[in-house]
């Protein structure tokens, strides 16, 4: 690199330093000003310092460019290279040490300090610089730029992987609102052995469950054992769905096959795209062959299946993804549109037949009620949330257009001066493909109960991820047989920039779950669980754990039979839906006053509305859950740290005209 290029890069990468420190240095110094405990205010004011000095050093680098100084800064900066050059292939090791270093602070003990948005993103831009020259000084002979690309692509990889360890926990007690209650879901299908009694499988999700499930298969298995397989689920095969595009795609170039392996990762969680629909994607990109019609049908088929027992609107999903790696392999040569679209029309219709049937199979082997399976079609839609809301700030319409920009720019430069090469038919047919799938997941995301993020764009952003690199790389068959080694037009580099930092940007800023509490509370709240229980045993009454059941199924308490019906998770989906039935049943054991215990989360009778997060879904909660318990029930001891209450019959149940004669 010249001279004067050298010095634009390194103020361009010291101006951008300085402003990440100076955001760091305001926020860090706004948290010292406003702490009430003095001890915590020296610990900030000690991390200001530090960020303080580092401020200084580099706005004094920033100036020393600009004067006589700036040959010496430049020696010093070699000199330091070279010596790191020394150390060859020990410099990846040096580099995966800071950036190990890097998520003990944002993560570990020290988070407090070290976790804030601003601080975070100032430590990781400098372990982004320090991974790209540590990359350079092990033997990579590349651009800076493109160093520095990949640098930022493994730290963030690093760091996402990170942010799933501390979820690999013993705390009995569940994470978040529905993290425990995934693996008392997934023993469903081991609940003779487990629980002693058959109880049939969920209607929500079974494939995720069944997958979930595995671990069962060693019995006495403890919940941190399900933790970490839930985290390998989610590593492993979005890493492999990852793999096996970049294999389609035969990238030769090891270190950009890894980068783009990194870069679909990472754009894979933003959504996040559920393991469990990968399946499906990995078995079609397993099978597809555009030469072999039979094999990729029976992967579609095979993939359908899974669908089936998976999402509704993931039914058409590899019929679409067989469909549209046709029309980007495939080009028309003189055929008719007709007899050119037989195959790719066929999957999805194949597909969809088979996924269908895989349901109604599952239904009618699992014994749920055929009703339950298509709840969410009687939910309600809440249009507002597609545009920014307080449940989803940023909205789902504005978050789309902002993750698919960079993808549908990249495919515009590449197709920019080649429209003619490839038939109307075929690019249509991959923009229809997008915008059904697209349709689709904005519907389905404004349904109570879809979210604050983009993980019901799922299928459409796993299919723009497909499409969008073939372009890049120059895969895509070209109809014109002239144009077949031309290659499209270079992407600017702002376009490959945004496309980059986008899914590094939401790498980083995702957090991990909160600390458990102290062990001696959660050591109080199973004992006082256990003496509750025993005693509604000693009534001959039941005991229904409305939240927390994984308690049963791990053992820490013993001796309790389950009651099956009206888990949390099920039963919000019930309260959302307005499935009269079911909750008719559960409101009149309620009445009868069946449970002479209650597990639940602290029940209160606060309606938000759409202005607070989750409003509906809160409001749904209370009125069909919370008004009813607190009827003919009453709190007598609540944990609020573990997010534990429990209720009792009522010596007199409260007048609940609502609750009456359903």
């Amino acid at each position: 690199m010249e001279q004067s290029k050298r010095s634009y890069f390194l103020r361009a990468v010291l101006a951008i330093t300085l402003l990440l420190s100076a955001a760091a240095m305001l926020n860090l110094s706004m948290r010292a000003y406003q702490a009430e405990m003095p001890f915590q205010s020296q610990r900030l004011i000690a991390v200001i310092i530090v960020v303080g000095l580092l401020l200084t050093f580099e706005f004094l680098l920033f100036i020393g460019t600009f004067t006589r100084w700036n040959a010496p800064i430049w020696r010093g900066i070699d000199t330091g290279f070279h010596y790191l050059q020394r150390f060859r292939r020990g410099n990846i090791a040096i580099y995966l040490f800071i950036l190990a270093v890097f998520c003990f602070l944002t993560l570990g003990p020290l988070d407090n300090y070290f976790g804030g948005r601003y601080i975070r993103l100032l430590l990781f831009w400098l372990v982004v610089l320090a991974g790209s020259v540590l990359l350079a000084a092990s033997g990579l002979k590349r651009h800076w730029i493109e160093l520095c690309a990949a640098s930022l692509l493994f730290s963030s990889l690093g760091y996402r992987i990170a942010v799933f360890l501390p979820e690999i926990s013993t705390h009995p007690f569940s994470l978040g609102w529905s993290e425990a209650s995934r693996y008392y879901y997934a023993s469903l299908y081991f609940s003779r052995q487990i629980y002693e009694t058959v109880v049939t499988p969920t209607v929500l999700h079974p494939s995720r469950y069944l997958m979930q499930a595995v671990p069962f298969l060693i019995p006495g298995s403890p919940i941190w054992l399900h933790r970490l397989w839930q985290v390998i689920l989610w590593v492993g095969v979005t890493w492999w769905t990852a793999y096996l595009l970049a294999r389609h795609l035969a990238i030769r170039d090891p270190l950009r096959r890894w980068m783009f392996i990194t870069w679909a990762f990472l754009f894979l969680l933003i959504g996040p795209v559920y393991y469990h629909l990968q399946i499906a994607v990995i078995i079609v990109l397993l099978g597809y062959d555009r030469k072999r019609f039979l094999q990729t049908t029976l992967a579609v088929i095979l993939a359908s299946m899974w669908a089936g027992i998976s999402r509704v609107n993931w039914f058409p999903v590899p019929g679409m993804l067989a469909a549209a790696l046709y029309f980007l392999d495939e080009p028309m040569e003189g055929r008719s549109v007709w007899r050119y679209l037989a195959k790719p029309v066929a999957w999805p219709v194949l597909g969809g037949i088979s996924a269908f049937a895989s349901q109604a199979l599952y239904a009618r082997a699992s014994g749920n009620p055929t009703e339950q399976f298509t709840s969410s079609f009687s939910s309600d839609l809440l249009w507002y949330r597609l545009l920014p809301n307080p449940t989803y700030p940023t909205g789902v319409i504005p978050a789309a257009l902002l993750v698919s920009l960079p993808l549908f720019l990249i495919i515009l430069s590449k197709l920019s001066g080649r429209w003619r090469s490839f038939h109307p038919i075929r690019l249509l047919s991959l923009a229809g493909i997008l915008l059904i799938l697209l349709i689709g997941g904005l519907v389905v995301s404004t349904k109570i109960g879809g979210g604050s993020n983009l993980h019901n764009l799922d299928a459409y952003l796993t299919l723009l991820l497909v499409i969008t690199p073939v372009f890049f790389f120059d895969r895509a068959n070209p109809d014109r047989i002239s144009t077949a080694i031309s290659p499209g037009r270079e992407v600017h580099w702002s376009i490959l920039a945004l496309a980059i930092l986008l899914p590094a940007y939401f790498a980083i800023i995702s957090s991990s779950s909160a600390e458990p509490p102290s062990k001696n509370r959660i050591a109080k709240a199973l004992a006082a669980i256990e003496t509750a229980s025993d005693a509604a045993k000693g009534e001959k009454g039941e005991v229904l754990f409305l939240t927390e059941r994984q308690l049963l199924t791990f053992h820490n308490l013993a001796n309790i039979p389950l009651v099956a019906d009206y888990e949390k998770v099920f039963l919000m989906e019930m309260a959302m839906a307005e499935n009269l039935e079911y909750l008719g049943k559960f409101h009149q054991d309620l009445r009868d006053q069946k449970f002479s215990l209650i597990v639940s989360e602290p029940l209160a009778i606060r309606y938000k509305g759409k202005a607070k997060s989750f409003g509906e879904e809160n409001d749904a909660w209370v009125k069909n859950v919370s008004e009813a318990v607190l009827c003919y029930y009453e709190p007598f001891r609540t944990f609020r740290e573990l997010r534990i209450q429990l209720l009792k019959p009522r010596s007199e149940p409260g007048d609940c005209p609502q609750f009456q004669g359903e």
